[in-house]
This record gives structure tokens, sequence and C-alpha cells, in this order.
């Protein structure tokens, strides 16, 4: 086959594969056209750059944003709008995480996302007396994902009056065992989150040390920016 039949072969291909992404349960929602510009605009506005990609990637991005938002939320044009907003809000946590901000890293990112991501406080963060009436050892993991490891794992220290030692060996192997499913995994990546956002902790606290003694849990989320570069 010579160069030129060669090309129109994969130009062919390449135009087939975009033709079969289909997010066919995500209905056209609004006008696309509307919502495109409104995203050019916003990016040379941060960027100083225009916007360059396809026509056909641009409205199958839009597509998948809507696709992958339509998880947690139903699905309007204002809720886009708050969605790229937010994107642009949180450039930087895009260049951290993709390593460049484009709507493509917006696309990818829609189906993470909730409407409190990265909406914490550092000036007020939960101690452990905010879990005085929280009873720890009903839902352990549902406890970690919402308030951090360090601080449940002391409160069901006191709870279940155990050996300190063997409550964190027990309680590190039980994290190791969410490495084994991408849900799981999702889980792992909440409570951690939870467990950077309310440090620093004092010496009394179980795991306090977190960065060090969770350094082997972190190595699976390098890329996020909330991540202590271990």
């Amino acid at each position: 086959m010579d160069v030129k039949n060669l090309d129109l072969t994969i130009l062919n291909i390449v135009n087939t594969w975009y033709e079969n992404i289909q997010y066919g349960d995500a209905p056209d929602l609004f006008n696309f056209d509307f919502s495109q510009k409104k995203f050019r605009d916003r990016y040379l506005q941060k960027t100083g750059e225009f916007l360059k990609i396809s026509k056909r990637v641009e409205t199958m991005s839009f597509k998948k944003i809507c696709f992958d938002l339509s998880s947690n939320y139903t699905v309007d044009e204002s809720l886009v709008d708050e969605y790229l907003e937010w994107c642009f809000d949180n450039y930087d946590f895009f260049v951290k995480k993709y390593g460049s901000f484009t709507l493509s890293s917006c696309a990818q990112f829609a189906g993470e996302w909730n409407k409190e991501f990265l909406k914490f406080d550092f000036n007020n963060k939960i101690t452990l007396s905010d879990l005085k009436d929280v009873d720890v050892h009903k839902n352990v993991f549902l406890s970690f994902e919402k308030y951090g490891i360090p601080l449940c794992a002391t409160k069901l220290l006191v709870e279940k009056s155990a050996s300190e030692e063997k409550l964190v060996e027990a309680i590190i192997v039980k994290l190791n065992d969410l490495t084994n499913s991408k849900e799981n995994l999702s889980k792992l990546k909440n409570m951690l989150r939870v467990t950077v956002e309310n440090a620093p902790y004092s010496s009394e606290i179980i795991l306090h040390n977190y960065e060090k003694k969770l350094r082997s849990l972190f190595m699976y989320f390098n890329s996020e920016p909330w991540c202590p570069k271990c």
C-alpha cells in the first residue's frame, strides 16, 4: 500500500473511531454551540490562547461531560456551566493532575467531580472532639472516608480499649485490602484525602505521622494534588 492510500486508510479509521464513541444515553440537553463559545472565551481569557481542537473533539468532550455528570446529578446547562467554572477556578488542580489544562482534561475529570470537592477549609478542621458522638465502630471505613484515618483510629481505640500497636497494624492490613479493586481504591482515596485535609495532628493522635506510616498507600495517588510527596 502506498503512502497516500495508507494516509486515507488511517483517516477513515480515525473518523470511524470518533463516530463510534457514543454517549447515547446522554441527551442533548443544551445548545453545544452556545456552551462551546462560552468555554472558548473563558479559555482565551484564562490562558491568553485560542482553544485549538477540532469541532468534533470539542463536541464529544461536551457530551462526555454531560454523560459523566449525569451519574451524580440531573444535568442541565446551569450544572455544566457550574462545573466548567469550577474547572477554571481550580486551573492549578488540573495542571498538577493532568500536566495541563484542556477541555479534554475537564471532560476526563467530570465523573469524579462533586459540588463539595476541594471546598474544605484548612482553618476549620475536624478535631477529635467533633467525633465525641460518632460511633466509629459501627462503620469503620465509612467513618474513615468522612473524618479521615487518624482521628477515627484514635476514637476507635477509645471505644474498643484495644492495644494501639495491634489496632494500627490491623487498620493498615485492612486499608491495604482496599487496593484490590477500582471501587475500593476510590474509597481509599477519599480516606487519605480527608486525612491530609485535617492534618497536622498532635502526638496523642494515632497515626499522627500518617505520611510515613501510610506511605505505601499514598503511592497509588501520586498524581493527586493533595497527595504528600513521600
